[in-house]
């Protein structure tokens, strides 16, 4: 039983991480596509994104399904999606359908603006807001600069000073942000231009710098620097230094993941989990430092090293380690540990 109590714990720490991972991999927030400058001005389609926003803003699950049969269709215009629609919804159900489904590129104020023709970019300074609808994110910093590659197979997005990124009730800060995109299929295999010659593969890099944090209602994380390799789903953390505030940090609130488990009805309760239950009232939380941390959503690994300490309260728990993996199945459920 302690063993198995081990593993959910140590399951849910994992899950904190995967959480701010979905942030900066989620199609919406990072899909430089809905906000380049090359992207189209308009347009509706309907993601699994968009159902899970939906779903947010009240609409119930079996509403949401209903709209599977026209999913990720593009519609050029506003007439051909309403009229593709398979169910009637209510004036307000259809407003928040329209704001979520819109392809409209990314809205940003700023006190200045300057554009770079040779370079192909456009830089914002003073107060800049940007705003995505379609995926309720609101993006601030003191300056971006966004630019786009002459054959629009790259693209960029940098952010620099007091960035910050909110999408419901996660925010994601940093002193600098970097988006990279870039897509082999847009580029001419020909070409003599020895830039092009220098990709040999798609990448699609976001990388944070700089006094980062990451929040949301079951947690927070602390970081130095952030890099994540959203086509290969890897994420790397790392602190400044190996000391106790130079070190990555990662403060999970158990009690809240577990509030939010989907419930079995099917299940079978042992005599742990009625433990468990009868403690449900204790605020429970998971206190994690290490220099370094690696998470591999594809060979579902978790990583950490450098002095590593987690502790978990109120029940007292402590492991101090060089290093410790873990390794999760499909489902992310705990396969082994090894520290």
């Amino acid at each position: 039983p302690t063993r198995q109590m081990l593993k959910r714990k140590i399951k849910n720490i994992f899950s904190v991480f995967l959480l701010f991972f979905s942030i900066a991999t989620t199609e919406p927030a990072w899909n430089y596509r809905q906000a380049s400058l090359a992207a189209p001005a308009s347009g509706y389609e309907i993601t699994r994104n968009t159902l899970d926003h939906l779903q947010r803003e009240g609409f119930s699950k079996a509403l949401t399904e209903m709209l599977s049969p026209i999913l990720n269709t593009h519609y050029l215009n506003l007439k051909d999606f309403l009229e593709a629609l398979p169910i009637q919804l209510t004036k307000k159900e259809s407003d928040l359908l329209m704001r979520y489904a819109s392809t409209q590129q990314i809205k940003i104020q700023a006190d200045e603006f300057s554009s770079d023709l040779n370079e192909n970019a456009a830089v914002f300074r003073g107060n800049v807001k940007g705003v995505i609808p379609r995926e309720n994110i609101e993006l601030t910093t003191a300056k971006l600069r966004l630019v786009s590659g002459k054959g629009k197979n790259f693209e960029k997005l940098i952010g620099e000073g007091g960035v910050s990124v909110k999408q419901w009730d996660r925010e994601v800060r940093s002193d600098f942000a970097i988006y990279t995109q870039i897509d082999l299929e847009d580029q001419t295999p020909d070409t003599d231009s020895a830039e092009t010659k220098s990709i040999e593969t798609p990448q699609q890099t976001l990388r944070l710098q700089g006094n980062v944090i990451m929040k949301a209602s079951q947690g927070s994380v602390i970081s130095n620097t952030v890099f994540v390799d959203i086509l290969r789903q890897h994420a790397t953390l790392e602190g400044k230094d190996t000391s106790k505030e130079g070190r990555i940090k990662v403060e999970a609130n158990l009690s809240e993941l577990e509030t939010n488990r989907k419930e079995q009805s099917s299940k079978i309760k042992t005599q742990e989990e009625e433990t468990e239950n009868q403690e449900k009232t204790e605020q429970k939380k998971v206190l994690l430092l290490a220099s370094r941390g690696v998470l591999d959503n594809i060979k579902h690994l978790a990583m950490f090293e450098g002095d590593v300490e987690m502790e978990r309260t109120p029940d007292n728990l402590y492991i101090h380690a060089g290093k410790i993996t873990l390794r999760l199945n499909e489902l992310q459920e705990l396969q082994s540990i090894r520290a």
